[in-house]
């Protein structure tokens, strides 16, 4: 039976290092990298020998067969083809445990390696980079990336342990391996992390909510410790980040109340790729993602610039490897980089670190200005990584005759991180004591649904507002926020009683939201509204 797992959070503290400590790092990164590439590269050996096993081509055509049956079978035969999918799969199984395609027979063969340089990390460590080796290996095995990559030198940023007892260990404010200490930076202006540490040190006690629904009593704890190297503005820095056990610091003012409050209420959320449109009670809000801190417009033009010079120079140092339209060489390559390369490629990853900073924050900021909104929060499930992916059918345009770009949203999520915004909102809400319901967008439909009519009708993505047969206009995604807010029980389609009764007020405040873009200025990406110039 598997165990309870504890919430846990995350501390990261800087480390002070001495020319002793950092070598001695250094040396870990670089062995738990040997480890990770031999880890990976025997796994994918494995699936080779596999892949070559008759049993194991018989398995896999009944099961491609058994799937297309169920694409399209009935209920009466569902249950029998369901049956024998299991029997198939279990058959797959047994055949990747003969194979040694298990994470546990990794941690096995990751033990001569520890061996060949004299047990200089820790056996606990040493498991767990083969368990993202074996994490890496088994997205690609089973479809969900088309290849792996192996880390080079100097690339591999960080190791963790198991547990608190063994390798590097946290100990009264201090990192401790073998017979060294390593102390902490712990500014005192940083009431959060005193706050935490004390937690930790004091054995205080925290109530948490089983998978079960059972409610249990743990002791806050460091649960282990990863190790983490960080390069800003070009220098090298290392930090500790203390996996504990329990929930964050709840951050408070001077009167000792909690700045950020968990309202009561139902609160409609429709996420795009790049915009956010929320709608409660009291409030309406129709923004641009990751948008608060700075504007990214500029921020994103410098890196594409960067980006350009690093490929003419990559060009210019390796011409005979590209062809003379522009195309890349098949075969394996050994790139030459100039100074002035390998400068901008400083100078990219920085302003990359600073962008996922300014994202993170402007995150932070939005949910916890939501998180006032109310306690019910009900939202699409999208799945963005879905949406990131490239077309797969080749399609010509009616007016031109030539084919359409296959991109789709991948840049879009890159730079706005919606999966991170909902992942960050949904985390303070339950954390707070609130409800984060996720509604299935096949049956639920708010983007085509009219609640006057009770009919769903699909519109184009280029059309941004929703228009009634009386003649009322509402902007498209605040009206899906609408609809979401008031779910029904089930969660599978909106409540038309509670949409009639409620729809007056939120006009009133849909107006206003539309009122507050147009005059200051700054457009909402893929809104429709018009931008009124002074």
């Amino acid at each position: 039976m598997a165990k309870d797992t504890t919430p846990s959070f995350t501390l990261e503290v800087e480390l002070v290092v001495s020319p002793f400590i950092v070598s001695m790092i250094e040396r870990e990164l670089d062995i738990n990298r040997v480890v990770y590439n031999t880890t990976l590269g025997e796994l994918l050996k494995r699936e080779k020998q596999l892949k070559q096993a008759k049993r194991y081509k018989k398995a896999m055509r009944v099961l491609f067969a058994l799937n297309q049956q169920l694409s399209s079978c009935d209920k009466k035969t569902e249950k029998t083809l369901t049956q024998e999918k299991k029997t198939i799969t279990a058959i797959l199984t047994s055949l990747r445990e003969e194979y040694g395609l298990t994470e546990y027979s990794m941690h096995a063969y990751c033990t001569p390696i520890r061996h060949h340089f004299q047990d200089a990390v820790n056996v606990n460590i040493a498991q767990k980079t083969a368990t993202r080796a074996w994490n890496t290996f088994e997205k690609k095995h089973f479809g969900k990336a088309k290849r792996v990559t192996f880390v080079p030198k100097d690339a591999f940023m960080s190791f963790e342990g198991k547990t608190n007892t063994t390798g590097w260990r946290y100990r009264d404010r201090q990192v401790v391996v073998r017979n060294q200490t390593i102390s902490l930076v712990i500014p005192e202006k940083d009431v959060y992390l005193r706050e935490a540490l004390h937690y930790l040190e004091s054995n205080q006690t925290f109530t948490y909510r089983t998978k079960k629904g059972d409610v249990k009593t743990a002791v806050y704890r460091v649960k282990y410790v990863r190790i983490v190297k960080k390069v800003i503005r070009g220098r090298k820095r290392y930090y500790a980040q203390l996996v504990c056990a329990g929930y964050p610091p709840t951050k408070k003012d001077l009167q000792g109340r909690n700045k950020c409050p968990l309202g009561t209420g139902r609160v409609g959320c429709d996420i795009g790729t790049s915009s956010v449109a929320v709608a409660s009670e009291r409030h309406a809000l129709l923004c641009n993602l990751a948008d608060r801190i700075a504007p990214p417009d500029k921020v994103h033009r410098t890196i594409r610039l960067l980006q350009r010079k690093m490929d003419r120079s990559k060009r210019a140092m390796n011409p005979s490897y590209f062809r003379p339209d522009g195309t890349i060489k098949k075969g394996k390559k050994e790139w030459v980089y100039s100074k002035r390369y390998l400068k901008t490629k400083q100078q990219l990853a920085e302003l990359q670190r600073k962008l996922a900073l300014y994202r993170k924050e402007s995150h932070q900021q939005l949910a916890n200005e939501l998180l006032a909104w109310g306690n019910e929060v009900y939202i699409e499930d999208m799945r963005f990584s879905s949406l990131q992916k490239r077309a797969k059918e080749t399609k010509r345009s009616e007016k031109t005759g030539e084919f359409q770009r296959k991109k789709r949203f991948g840049k879009s999520i890159a730079h706005r991180a919606p999966a991170l915004f909902v992942s960050t909102w949904k985390q303070k809400v339950e954390r707070a004591g609130g409800f984060f319901q996720e509604v299935n967008t096949w049956t639920f439909k708010a983007s085509q649904f009219d609640h006057t009519t009770g009919e769903c009708v699909k519109k184009p993505l280029s059309e941004r507002w929703h228009i009634f047969q009386n003649g009322i206009r509402v902007q498209r995604d605040l009206y899906s926020a609408f609809l979401l807010q008031h779910t029904n029980e089930t969660k599978q389609e909106t409540c038309i009683h509670r949409c009639t009764q409620a729809f007056d007020d939120f006009k009133i405040l849909h107006d206003n939201v539309i009122t507050i873009i147009q005059t200051n200025g700054r457009p909402v990406l893929n809104s429709g509204i018009s931008i009124k110039i002074s």
